[in-house]
């Protein structure tokens, strides 16, 4: 699932979230001023305007390339902007919304022709690389600022190259969705909810998790995939999937080990870790050895791709934003009794959750930096915005509301929104959706293997690997 898809076209929830207690506000007012100096108290977003007299600087704030271009965002947005401009008397934000089929190729556009807005987001870590090498450093002007409430392993994922392109706003750990319903039948037990319990008495890993998805897979004569009368070729329910992500090999790859990247520490060589190449080829054989994990064609019959809620797939390794579409469109099978669980250890061991996360940045062409981190710390500590754009608050004190509007919306079942929270504390860093040279197209490289590997039996998967290697060095050398 692209960044599009993620955060631009699914019905994002709307739900009630608690007052910030955060502050990211550093910058002084109109003043073109440095970031707040050391032992002095940010200031905060309810403050009285400034009585200096000040020449009002516009800050332009760009929605559309992720989430906050929906007709029902919008409203929520301009209150927002509206209550910075009347916190102060020395900025004037103002709000650009683009349609998010558009808005990247008009941001390049407007940046190609010296007329970049200021602010860019929301924006997902992704999408964001397509302007990395544009957007402002802003380390300097959160290093007196209280991060405190925020993981520091948050913040250091977009921590790009030694540069700060963001602050955590929306995050989206991944972890296990599973439906009860199928465990009950298989007479199973149900998969850890905490990080270090062990399963039926063994160490919850991925090689636990493919023997317990194989007695979970079971064909449309009931033989389960450790049979040997099972028939792959009549798959009636999977042990696993990963929705969404099925054609993003890096995305397959990370969860066997968040230290790896396609890009070596030089920052110019392409590679592709050993264990990276473990982790590809256990969802390879899932697919098209072992039989549990379905294929493009089978995807695309499980509720046209929302396959979890197809109600035949038992453990399916999903962020946060899923709760968004957990429930399907009418007319279409729902699972009706599901929870979630921890992701398993990987070989390195090391648990890697995933990480989607949406932010906002600032452009290095801004004339105004001091007055655009000012603007960017009241949106990046507004929890009506988090509300509207549907997400899991980075902020700690925001989590409760978040996650009580979601048993609302779920009641009667009890989801254990806890394995959320402890995921959080293992994202992959450097990110599954990091810079590489040459991005787009090496994005689009990565995203055809990953197709390929999806559709395709029989394949030598460390030829095609080194194959990939030699592609992706051409389009890393192109770049300079």
């Amino acid at each position: 699932m692209n960044d599009n898809q993620r955060t631009g076209e699914w019905p994002w929830m709307r739900i009630p979230v608690a007052v910030a207690a955060v502050v990211l506000v550093g910058a002084a007012c109109g003043s073109g001023a440095s970031p707040t100096p050391s032992g002095t108290p940010a200031a905060t977003a309810t403050e009285a305007p400034s009585a200096t007299p000040c020449t009002p600087v516009e800050i332009e704030w760009y929605v559309g390339l992720g989430t906050g271009e929906n007709e029902e965002q919008i409203p929520q947005e301009e209150a927002v902007v509206a209550a910075f401009n009347d916190s102060q008397d020395c900025i004037d934000l103002k709000l650009t919304v683009v349609d998010n089929t558009e808005a990247a190729d008009t941001l390049a556009t407007r940046i190609a022709a010296n007329d970049a807005p200021d602010i860019i987001g929301p924006i997902g870590i992704r999408a964001l690389q397509s302007f990395g090498d544009q957007l402002l450093d802003l380390g300097p002007y959160i290093a007196d600022v209280d991060l405190s409430e925020i993981d520091q392993s948050l913040i250091d994922a977009y921590n790009v190259g030694g540069k700060q392109i963001g602050i955590p706003m929306a995050v989206y750990p991944s972890f296990i969705y599973y439906n009860k319903s199928l465990f009950d039948e298989a007479e199973l037990a149900y998969p850890p909810h905490e990080v270090g319990a062990q399963y039926e008495g063994q160490d919850w890993t991925w090689a636990t998790v493919r023997e317990l998805a194989m007695k979970l897979t079971v064909d449309t004569n009931g033989n389960d995939a450790t049979s040997a009368s099972f028939d792959p070729a009549n798959v009636d329910v999977y042990g696993l999937d990963a929705q969404f992500t099925e054609n993003d090999a890096r995305a397959w790859s990370t969860v066997f080990g968040g230290s790896g990247s396609v890009l070596a520490a030089d920052g110019t060589t392409a590679q592709w870790p050993d264990n990276w190449r473990t982790g590809l080829q256990y969802f390879y054989d899932g697919i098209w050895k072992d039989h549990f994990v379905p294929n493009q064609t089978a995807v695309q019959a499980l509720a046209a791709g929302n396959t979890f809620q197809s109600g035949r797939i038992a453990m399916d390794v999903v962020h946060q934003w899923y709760t968004c579409c957990v429930y399907p469109g009418e007319g279409t099978p729902a699972v009706t009794d599901w929870d979630i669980a921890v992701l398993p250890v990987g070989p390195d061991g090391n648990i890697t959750s995933k990480l989607h996360a949406d932010t906002i940045g600032i452009l290095d062409s801004t004339e105004n930096p001091d007055q655009a981190f000012e603007a960017l710390g009241f949106l990046s500590q507004s929890p009506e915005l988090i509300t509207t754009w549907g997400a899991m608050p980075a902020i700690e004190s925001q989590r409760a509301a978040f996650f009580e509007g979601l048993d609302e919306r779920f009641a009667p079942l009890e989801i254990d929104w806890n394995v959320s929270t402890l995921m959080l504390a293992y994202p992959d860093n450097p990110s599954h959706e990091a810079f590489m040279p040459n991005f787009l197209e090496a994005d689009s490289a990565n995203k055809d293997l990953g197709s390929k590997l999806w559709t395709t039996p029989g394949l030598d998967l460390d030829a095609e690997l080194d194959a990939q290697v030699e592609l992706l060095q051409g389009i890393f050398d192109s770049a300079n």
